[in-house]
């Protein structure tokens, strides 16, 4: 399985798509939403993986999504759990995680870490 990635441009504040990376170089080929295409220094971005795995509406998830239960009570943020060896959704609300793999279907992304950090955050 080749591995799908995306990254937020630290810079410009956006969500890109990867069409290459060149490690030894530490350069990213990106394309943007309004499909320009650049090739720049890695360390301007940050890179999620998807986890294979399909929200309850057919969509995508990658690290740093955040998910959500139809009835709204198990908010999560996507994370891969080095010490577990598996994608976890991290619930906001609780001192705990689901694994993702038994979840997915039955969620919805709500958004991501980097463009809706409020949907990550507790509330009082």
């Amino acid at each position: 399985m080749i591995p799908r990635l995306r990254a937020w441009d630290k810079e410009f504040k956006e969500m890109v798509q990867v069409d290459a990376l060149v490690f030894d170089e530490q350069i990213i080929k990106a394309t943007y939403k309004n499909g320009n295409v650049v090739k720049e220094d890695l360390k301007n971005y940050v890179l999620m993986q998807s986890t294979g795995l399909k929200d309850k509406n057919g969509k995508e998830i990658f690290e740093g999504d955040i998910i959500d239960s139809t009835d709204g009570f198990l908010t999560g943020v996507i994370e891969f759990r080095v010490s577990l060896g598996m994608f976890v959704s991290d619930l906001v609300e609780y001192n705990s995680f689901e694994r993702l793999c038994n979840v997915a279907s039955s969620r919805k992304i709500i958004g991501n870490i980097w463009e809706h950090p409020e949907l990550a955050e507790v509330s009082s």
